[in-house]
C-alpha cells in the first residue's frame, strides 16, 4: 500500500478503469435501497396498513414509532464520528476501510431482517422493544459499513472530473437502490400476500432477499479498488488521550470553512427528504385515495400497473411508481447535470435545485384541489416536477464534500475522509430522524385518514421549508468549483 499525507489535487485525468468505476459505484445501491425502504415504508408497516376488511394493523402507534425512530437516529448519529474516527486510523493488509465493511455487512443485513419481525397481533410493549432493538442496530451497522464505503471516495482518484463521473454512477445505482426501495415491499405485498416458505408476512421475504443483496453489493464494491493511503503509526497513549484528540478532531472540522454551510444545508436537505419519502405511502393511500378515480385516473393507473384485475387501484404500489417516475426522471437528467455543474459550478446548480425542489413540496398541501385536474395528473406533475432539482442533489453532493475535505488536507496535511463523513452522518441522522418524527406529529394533531388527511398534506409545506433553509445555508459556501 503506498504510503503518504497529502494528496494532489487536479482537475482532470484518470486513475481508475472502467470496471472499477463501475464496480465501486455499484455499491451506492445499497447505501440508497436499505434506508429508503426503511424511511417510506417500516412507518407504513407499523401503522399504516389496513387488513382485507379495511381494519387497521397497528404494531406500534404512530406516536410511539416517531420516538422511536428519532431516538435510534439521534443516538446512532454519534456513532458516525467515532467511525470515521476509527476508520481513518485504521491499520491492516487490507487497508483502512475495506474491513468495516466486510464485518460490518452481513451484520447490518441480519438487523435489516429483524426491522419486519414484530412479535404481537396488535400494539405492545414487545413489538416497540424489538423495533426499538433492531432499529438501533440497523442505524449502527449502516454506519459502519457505509461511512468507510463513501470514505474511499476522494482517495481512490485525486481528480475532480473523475470524481464528478464517479459520482455520477454512484447517483445511477442510488437511483436503482431507491427504485427498488420503493416498489420491493408493495410488490411482494401485492403478490405474497401470505407470506412464502418459513415467513408469514411478504414483507418478512423482502427483507431476507434484500440482506443477501446488500452483502454482495457492499463486498465487491470495496474489493474491486485499492485504496492509496496509509495513516502513520498512531502512538496513542492511554484511551483517555485518545478520546481528548478524537474530540479536538471532530471539533476541528468546524474551523474549515466551507464545512459549516456544507453541513447545515445537506442536515436541512436530509430532513426534507426523510420527510418526502416517509409520507409518500401516506400521500397515495390517504389523500390520492379519497378522491373518486376518474377514468383518467384509472387508466394512468393501469399504465403504471397499479390497478388489479378486478378494477381496484393498489394504492401502495401507486406510491412507489410514483416515487419510481421521480428517480428515472431524474437519471434522464444526469449527462445533462454533469454538463452543468462543469460549466456553473457545483454549489450554483445545488442552491437552484434546492430552491425549485421545496416549491415542489410547499404545493404538495393543495394536491387534488385544482379544478379540472384530477388528483393523479396532479401528482403525476408534482413528482415530475421534482425529477431535475432530484438529479442535481444526487450528482453533486458527493463532489461537493470531497472539496470539503481537499480544502481541509490543505489546512491541517491530513487525509480525514472519515472524520468528515461521520460529522456529516451525525447531523444528517439527527435530521432524518426529525422528519418521520415531525410527520407523526402532524399526524396525530391533524389527521392521517382518508376522511382527515390535513396532518398528510401538511408535511409537503414541512420539508419544502427545510429545502428553501438548505438553499439560504449554501448560498454561503465559498468553493466554486
Amino acid at each position: 500500500m503506498e504510503e503518504r499525507g497529502d494528496t494532489v489535487e487536479l482537475s482532470r485525468g484518470r486513475d481508475l478503469s472502467g470496471l472499477q468505476r463501475l464496480l465501486y459505484a455499484a455499491g451506492n445501491f445499497g447505501v440508497a435501497f436499505s434506508p429508503t425502504v426503511v424511511a417510506a415504508w417500516l412507518g407504513f408497516f407499523y401503522y399504516g396498513r389496513e387488513g382485507p376488511g379495511g381494519e387497521p394493523i397497528v404494531y406500534v402507534s404512530a406516536g410511539a414509532f416517531g420516538l422511536i425512530w428519532f431516538g435510534c437516529n439521534a443516538v446512532n448519529g454519534l456513532t458516525d464520528p467515532v467511525v470515521g474516527y476509527l476508520s481513518d486510523r485504521t491499520r491492516s493488509r487490507w487497508g483502512r476501510r475495506k474491513p468495516w465493511v466486510v464485518a460490518g455487512a452481513p451484520l447490518l443485513a441480519l438487523s435489516f431482517f429483524f426491522l419486519w419481525t414484530p412479535v404481537t397481533e396488535g400494539p405492545s410493549a414487545a413489538n416497540a422493544l424489538v423495533l426499538a432493538a433492531a432499529l438501533f442496530f440497523f442505524w449502527f451497522f449502516f454506519t459502519v459499513v457505509v461511512a468507510p464505503y463513501l470514505s474511499l471516495l476522494p482517495e481512490i482518484t485525486p481528480y475532480d472530473d473523475e470524481r464528478v463521473r464517479v459520482s455520477a454512477y454512484m447517483a445511477i445505482f442510488e437511483v436503482l437502490g431507491t427504485i427498488g426501495g420503493n416498489l420491493l415491499p408493495p410488490l411482494f405485498a401485492a403478490l405474497l400476500a401470505g407470506g412464502l416458505w418459513f415467513l408469514p408476512d411478504s414483507y418478512q421475504f423482502m427483507a431476507l432477499l434484500a440482506g443477501l443483496l446488500l452483502v454482495w453489493f457492499f463486498v465487491q464494491a470495496v474489493a474491486a479498488v485499492r485504496e492509496r493511503y496509509a495513516p502513520a503509526s498512531d502512538r496513542a497513549g492511554s484511551a483517555w488521550k485518545g478520546l481528548l484528540r478524537a474530540l479536538a478532531e471532530f471539533g476541528s472540522t468546524f474551523r474549515n470553512r466551507p464545512f459549516v454551510p456544507y453541513v447545515i444545508g445537506v442536515g436541512f436537505y436530509r430532513m426534507a427528504i426523510s420527510t418526502v419519502v416517509f409520507i409518500a405511502p401516506f400521500v397515495a393511500t390517504r389523500v390520492l385515495a379519497a378522491y373518486p378515480v376518474s377514468d383518467v385516473d384509472r387508466s394512468l393507473l393501469d399504465a403504471l400497473g397499479a390497478v388489479a384485475d378486478d378494477g381496484q387501484v393498489n394504492w401502495e404500489l401507486a406510491a412507489g411508481y410514483l416515487m419510481m417516475l421521480v428517480l428515472v426522471g431524474a437519471a434522464l437528467f444526469f449527462p445533462l447535470v454533469s454538463w452543468l455543474a462543469a460549466r456553473w459550478g457545483k454549489r450554483r446548480l445545488f442552491v437552484i435545485a434546492l430552491a425549485a425542489f421545496g416549491a415542489v413540496c410547499c404545493l404538495m398541501a393543495g394536491l387534488g384541489e385544482l379544478p379540472a385536474i384530477s388528483p393523479v395528473v396532479q401528482a403525476l406533475a408534482l413528482f415530475l416536477l421534482a425529477a431535475f432539482p432530484v438529479s442535481i442533489a444526487l450528482v453533486v453532493m458527493r463532489p461537493l464534500l470531497a472539496d470539503v475535505i481537499d480544502a481541509d488536507e490543505k489546512l491541517t496535511g491530513k487525509r480525514r475522509e472519515g472524520v468528515y463523513n461521520g460529522m456529516e452522518g451525525l447531523i444528517m441522522k439527527v435530521a432524518a430522524g426529525l422528519g418521520p418524527l415531525l410527520a407523526g406529529a402532524l399526524f396525530v394533531a391533524f389527521g392521517k385518514s382518508t376522511a382527515h388527511n390535513l396532518g398528510v398534506r401538511l408535511c409537503g409545506p414541512l420539508a419544502g421549508v427545510c429545502l428553501l433553509a438548505a438553499a439560504a445555508a449554501f448560498t454561503r459556501y465559498p468553493i466554486r468549483k
